[in-house]
């Protein structure tokens, strides 16, 4: 079966392969108040049939550094490396809230007040057809977003982007600004470093 596997600094982190899957997602992700620079996320599942849905995780947190480059590589011919688990599986001692939520705009409020960590994100994307994408974040910006996203309703591709956006562009559920975009064939990869 299809499916990316993931390395950082050449090393496998996990590979995940779509038997039983119509959607599954890489996502490096960070943001300027976080302790860590950034996360990697690997999940997927099977959504649409109720009774049926199924959501996993491969990987949830792992966290990188401005040393490490991130390689998506899209296989045509691929097994997964270990199961995913379901959130109740990685989480079992997470108490489901209770009490009054806090309303979405005291949040984005009490996330402007916090300390900045770091001033802005720079990008260093190397794409398959080997030309390398430079960037960084705005002064305004809050955070960034990569993914690399297989879907059912095109099988043979996975589709590669990469944004940066405000807490206001957030809160308001804007696009952001847009690093990159493009797609991956059998046997293409990506790869990505951030920095500050």
């Amino acid at each position: 079966m299809a499916g990316f596997l993931i390395t950082v600094n050449g090393k496998q982190l996990v590979s995940v392969s779509n038997e039983g899957l119509n959607i599954f997602t890489v996502q490096i992700h960070g943001d300027v108040i976080g302790e860590e620079l950034a996360a990697i996320e690997v999940y997927g599942g099977h959504y649409g049939d109720d009774e049926a849905d199924k959501h996993l995780i491969w990987v949830s947190d792992y966290e990188i550094s401005s040393k490490d480059e991130v390689e998506v590589v899209f296989c045509k011919d691929i097994a997964t490396s270990h199961p995913g688990k379901t959130i109740e599986e990685l989480h079992p001692e997470t108490e489901k809230p209770s009490g009054p939520w806090q309303p979405t705009d005291e949040i984005f409020k009490d996330l402007a007040t916090q300390p900045r960590l770091r001033k802005k994100f720079t990008f260093e994307l190397a794409t398959p057809v080997g030309e390398v994408i430079r960037s960084s974040t705005g002064q305004n910006e809050y955070s960034f977003h990569f993914s690399a996203m297989w879907r059912w309703i095109k099988p043979d591709e996975a589709r590669v982007s990469l944004t940066s956006n405000t807490l206001e562009g957030i809160e308001k559920r804007e696009a952001g600004l847009k690093h990159a975009a493009f797609t991956l064939q059998y046997g293409q990869g990506v790869k990505l470093r951030v920095g500050t």
